[in-house]
């Protein structure tokens, strides 16, 4: 009987102490998952940029005139979080909705109006560490790194970034997998005030639109890349003048996303949303 006790209080300890281990572990899911969801400036992801009233480069006498209308997203985003010991991962995901308008030239004096549905799946992964206190309101927890943001036209997809090519005088950094690509919160990719980006991006796409998506000042700009060939497309950039938190969206959309009606050529989009800081030089 004393052995069956025993063993009945082992069992016991041992029970209590998984409750107890599941509970913290859960406390720090849901601490980690309320800093992300109080975040707005690391975890975001869309093209709203072409929503923006002030909006450069979008006449183009090619492609027409064309923007992104306003978009929804999903009520609130889809946070997956794994805790192991003293780190955690996060996988942040949305989706996008809204609409592609574009004016297209038919003669001299007229013009059609297409209007495409455009629905992205956005995702960014992140990894926090714990640097403070379990009693601390946060359990101690902080956004150390964070990936770019992959979107993706879910409709149709048949576009692919396989890399980018970033240079400057003082950068050269190459990206193959936007979400396995992981950037330090305390040392980002840094541009100084007005200094030349050379961005060049690897396609699946021979005959596509690629550009790239920035702020100025108070303004989004859209710049067209250079069609180099082979699904190469290439362009340089001036990076803004005022120091900061930034971000830049290299976009590819498909030939038939803008030169085909909707009926015959859908919204086809790949786009990496590109973290960075603008310093002044050290």
């Amino acid at each position: 009987m004393r052995r069956l006790l025993g063993l009945v209080l082992v069992m016991l300890v041992v029970f209590a102490a998984g409750v107890g281990c599941k509970s913290k572990v859960e406390l720090d899911k849901a601490a980690v998952r309320a800093l992300v969801e109080k975040d707005s400036t690391h975890f975001r992801g869309s093209t709203a940029g072409d929503s923006s009233e002030n909006v450069f480069g979008l006449d183009d006498t090619t492609e027409g005139l064309w923007w992104r209308g306003p978009q929804s997203h999903d009520p609130s985003p889809v946070i997956e979080v794994g805790v192991s010991g003293d780190s955690a991962w996060v996988g942040w995901h949305q989706h996008n909705y809204g609409e592609l308008i574009h004016w297209v030239k038919t003669s001299d004096t007229t013009a059609v109006r297409w209007v495409k549905n455009l629905q992205e799946k956005v995702q960014i992964n992140a990894i926090f560490m714990r640097d403070g206190k379990v009693s601390d309101t946060d359990r101690g927890w902080k956004l150390k790194k964070i990936t770019l943001v992959e979107g993706t036209s879910e409709t149709t997809n048949t576009v692919r970034i396989d890399s980018v090519h970033i240079h400057t005088s003082l950068q050269d950094v190459t990206i193959v997998d936007p979400l396995a690509h992981y950037f330090r919160l305390d040392s980002l990719v840094s541009f100084t005030p007005g200094e030349q980006v050379t961005i060049t991006m690897y396609t699946n796409v021979e005959d596509g639109f690629a550009n790239l998506h920035a702020f100025w000042l108070i303004f989004f700009i859209r710049l067209p890349f250079q069609n180099m060939g082979n699904g190469v497309y290439s362009g340089t950039w001036n990076a803004e003048l005022v120091p900061g938190f930034r971000f830049a969206i290299f976009e590819l959309l498909s030939r038939g996303t803008l030169l085909k009606p909707p009926e015959t050529g859908p919204y086809d989009y790949k786009g990496w949303l590109f973290p960075y800081m603008i310093k002044t030089a050290d």
